[in-house]
């Protein structure tokens, strides 16, 4: 029977109760059971590590990452472990933010070289982000991808500085045109209007729509200001790279992941290469039907802090 994997004492009784209200639904409370932690599973856990994937980061929110090493794309394999890491600061809900130099963990999918063996296919997802501490599960898109030698021309000053001061402090023009003009002030776009403010290690504007090249604008009506990094507010494509090609950003099915064709397969992405990725729906990818067994843990397991 069913019943017989529950271990919990008297007074969590109401947790079959539950359950069993689902039992008219063919087949759920099984599967509910199945999925159901103890506490002995989370043994040694904190509540926070445990809550790691109860609060994603809301789609539509843009992380601005940088690849730490080199890929190799005649060298990379399916199953290959990819990680890049956050380059500005990102602001979240509630006053959260992911912190400066944060990973975000990912997969080598598919490598398919062309029909003529002279270019390749290369597939990846982004899918964790660690987080004090926790991993975030994440579907991203890919939003833009600019080469090394592309992000290292956005940092130099575009006008003689005073070099007593840091380069931050200097006009520089970003990714796609916009113009910062310095820690603390405007960045404005090639109209000059004012999209944004400057400020330290990046820029926080409105992301814009970019229906050109394929990239929205606000998800959902949430209009809130980014963090961009190098780039500008309606930044998308591909920058530096000629022989480089976004054939699926990951924003449509297949969700979450990421192809980039090359035009010669031994390619490589230096280190340095900025990617610019934007956390897409997880509704999209059709696991919204998926139950978070957390949501059945009793609440003072939940606040006492370790799973005991």
């Amino acid at each position: 029977m069913c019943s017989a994997i529950f271990p919990f004492r008297r007074n969590d009784l109401w947790i079959v109760q539950l359950i069993l209200i689902f039992s008219a639904f063919p087949g759920m409370t099984c599967q509910l059971a199945s999925f159901t932690p103890t506490p002995r599973e989370f043994r040694g856990l904190t509540a926070g590590a445990a809550m790691g994937s109860a609060h994603p980061i809301p789609p539509g929110y843009i992380l601005p990452v940088q690849l730490d090493r080199t890929l190799s794309i005649e060298d990379a394999r399916a199953g290959d472990a990819i990680k890049v890491r956050i380059m500005q600061e990102v602001p979240l809900p509630s006053r959260e933010k992911i912190p400066f130099r944060s990973v975000v963990k990912g997969s080598i999918l598919k490598v398919a070289r062309d029909e003529d063996e002279t270019g390749a296919e290369l597939t990846v997802r982004f899918d964790v982000v660690s987080h004090r501490g926790r991993d975030l599960s994440v579907f991203t898109s890919v939003r833009a991808i600019a080469s090394h030698n592309t992000v290292r021309d956005a940092l130099r000053p575009v006008a003689a500085y005073d070099e007593a001061f840091p380069t931050s402090w200097a006009t520089t023009v970003q990714i796609g045109g916009d113009i910062r003009y310095g820690d603390g002030d405007t960045v404005r776009n090639r109209w000059n209007e004012t999209v944004g403010k400057a400020v330290l290690g990046g820029v926080l504007v409105y992301a814009k729509s970019n229906q050109a090249l394929g990239c929205d604008g606000p998800v959902d009506a949430d209009d809130r200001p980014q963090a961009l990094w190098l780039f500008s507010a309606d930044a998308c494509g591909v920058y530096g790279l000629k022989d480089v090609q976004i054939t699926h950003s990951g924003q449509t099915e297949p969700v979450g992941e990421i192809t980039l064709h090359f035009k010669k397969a031994d390619t490589k992405l230096r280190a340095g290469t900025g990617p610019l990725l934007r956390v897409v729906s997880r509704h999209d990818s059709g696991n919204e039907g998926n139950l978070d067994p957390l949501m059945l843990l009793p609440a003072r397991w939940l606040a006492s802090g370790t799973f005991d």
